[in-house]
């Protein structure tokens, strides 16, 4: 089990442990623990279901008309913000949390069922089958039929009845006594289960079955143990065969919930480490850059950090080119020569194409130039796009420092005044900031590597470059011109007027420069190439 798995165990059984005591705020936003404390206040039961899965989830249903804490809470959830700010369909994206998660797998089940008439086991094992992506279950539904679906699912239902009754009898019963063909021992028949598809076997046969597929990890999938059967097991004769071994029950229950974020390709854990206990779930999209509530950003799409405008492939090739030492065998390659008799690198630094060892051999060399111009070219971009990376860890501490210092002067009562611009400013300067930095490495892949050569002329591509460039120049001119500023108003906690209003009108500027470049990027560049993945995420500025 991964380590986020185990997190979430953990984190349910604790509120088991508590049932309805709150225990789940340590792994809740601020928001979301005082919405739970009103909850629990205001449940009758406050009970938990088995296991701890259901803890908190009894309500689940009411979404209309309910207490008004339960709807903040989906309101919350609906959101999806990651600091308090925009909302689900401007985004992209919503944050889920620890406690939210069986209420937003349920809401999907629900949604099945209400469409199809199917009960709830039947549509999560559907869900499941399909990566919990509905739109592409209601569609194979509606084109290939309940059957095939069902079938393919390994679901029973939908299958005729003659095919039922000729499969293979696991059970023969006579009188009130059944037969269980895995153990040949008669049992009563109060003692024997029956799978969906029909076949029956003693609770002791299923329980030892089921033991084994849960514990090797088969447990969203267990299936019937009838010779080729294929058919998954009820969750309702899971539950009856295994009411009794509550640690097997806890990790089946567990091991479906996990589905939701491990199977769903609209999920992604938030990379923090270590884990928030949080994940991301996108609407359709998956190149977005949502940013957890504990602050960690990153790209959906790769799970690596934010690289726009870089595409997922520019990212992996630029990160590839900077790591280790590639940039060491570039320059050797570059700039020196083995020599022909003692294999050392010599370097050529400037004069004529003669090249002379310490140990006496000379020779003629004119081949180096080539990797020399390309090696320029990179150190070119990279200087820049590391001068930019250096300066948003300098304004990451900053930020850190600007906060303090508000919170401090709130504290002694010295300032009674809102400095959320100010904040705002400096949180503008970092995304900003982000951007030029690997815009710089967007521009090296771009204007003069092999990615695209094929679709732009070396004239449109000049073009290309220079409109391209005089957009990153006014962004880099403002970032600097807001940096500036932004410094200078911290330092005091500047109340002047004035101040106040040139650094809002210039953290306005930097996101018009951004949006900017972002639209010119999409709609003069990647629109116009015919590579596959050329999509980036744009940020909402």
């Amino acid at each position: 089990m991964s380590v986020r798995s185990l997190c979430m165990r953990d984190a349910h059984e604790d509120e088991d442990s508590h049932a309805g005591s709150g225990s789940e705020k340590d792994i809740m936003s601020g928001s979301e623990v005082q919405e739970e404390d009103q909850q629990q206040s205001d449940d009758d039961g406050g009970g938990s279901g088995s296991c701890g899965l259901d803890s908190g989830d009894e309500d689940e249903g009411d979404t209309g008309g309910g207490s008004s804490d339960e709807g903040a809470d989906l309101g919350a959830l609906d959101e999806g913000t990651a600091g308090g700010s925009g909302s689900k369909s401007s985004l992209g994206y919503r944050v889920i949390t620890a406690g939210s998660i069986k209420r937003l797998q349920q809401g999907a089940i629900d949604e099945v069922c209400a469409i199809w008439g199917c009960g709830g086991s039947i549509a999560k094992a559907l869900l499941m089958s399909y990566m919990w992506d509905k739109e592409r279950l209601m569609s194979d539904l509606g084109d290939k039929g309940q059957e095939r679906v069902f079938k393919a699912a390994g679901l029973a239902v939908g299958l005729s009845a003659a095919a039922a009754s000729t499969s293979t009898a696991a059970v023969t019963q006579t009188g009130g006594v059944m037969t269980c063909t895995v153990c040949m021992s008669a049992h009563p028949a109060a003692q024997c289960a029956s799978n969906s598809c029909g076949h029956a076997f003693c609770c002791d046969c299923w329980q030892g079955h089921l033991a084994v597929q849960i514990s090797e990890g088969k447990a969203r999938h267990v299936v019937c143990m009838s010779y080729k059967c294929g058919v998954v097991c009820d969750e309702e004769l899971v539950d009856r065969v295994i009411q009794d071994e509550p640690q097997l029950l806890a990790k089946y229950r567990q091991s479906h919930l996990e589905s939701y974020l491990e199977d769903n390709p609209r999920v992604a854990f938030c990379p923090s480490t270590p884990w928030c206990g949080n994940a991301i779930q996108v609407e359709s999209d998956p190149y977005v850059e949502p940013e957890c509530p504990c602050g960690v950003s990153f790209c959906f799409k790769c799970r690596k950090e934010p690289h726009s405008p870089c595409t997922c492939k520019m990212w992996e090739m630029w990160e590839e080119k900077v790591s280790g030492d590639s940039e060491t065998r570039n320059w050797l390659q570059a700039n020196t020569k083995p020599c022909p008799k003692c294999s050392k690198p010599v370097e050529k630094n400037g004069g004529c194409n003669l090249v002379v060892c310490k140990c006496g051999q000379d020779e003629m060399d004119a081949r180096m130039t080539e990797a020399a111009r390309n090696h320029k070219r990179y150190m070119f971009y990279f200087e820049r796009f590391k001068n930019h990376a250096d300066s948003i860890q300098k304004e990451k501490a900053n930020r850190a420092k600007l906060l303090a210092r508000i919170a401090a002067s709130e504290h002694d009562g010295v300032h009674a005044r809102d400095f959320s611009w100010l904040v705002g400013a400096v949180d503008q300067l970092r995304t900003a900031r982000r951007v030029l930095c690997n815009s710089y490495a967007f521009a090296y892949f771009f204007f003069g590597g092999a990615l695209f050569a094929e679709d732009f002329t070396p004239q449109q591509n000049k073009i290309n470059q220079d409109l391209f460039e005089d957009n990153q120049e006014m962004l880099a001119a403002e970032v600097e011109r807001l940096s500036g500023l932004a410094d200078r108003a911290a330092e005091g906690l500047s109340l002047d007027a004035d101040q106040r209003f040139t650094t809002i009108n210039s953290s306005t500027n930097v996101r018009t420069r951004c949006a900017n470049l972002f639209s010119m990027i999409e709609a003069d560049l990647l629109a116009k190439v015919s590579t596959l993945g050329a999509h980036i995420a744009v940020p909402r500025f």
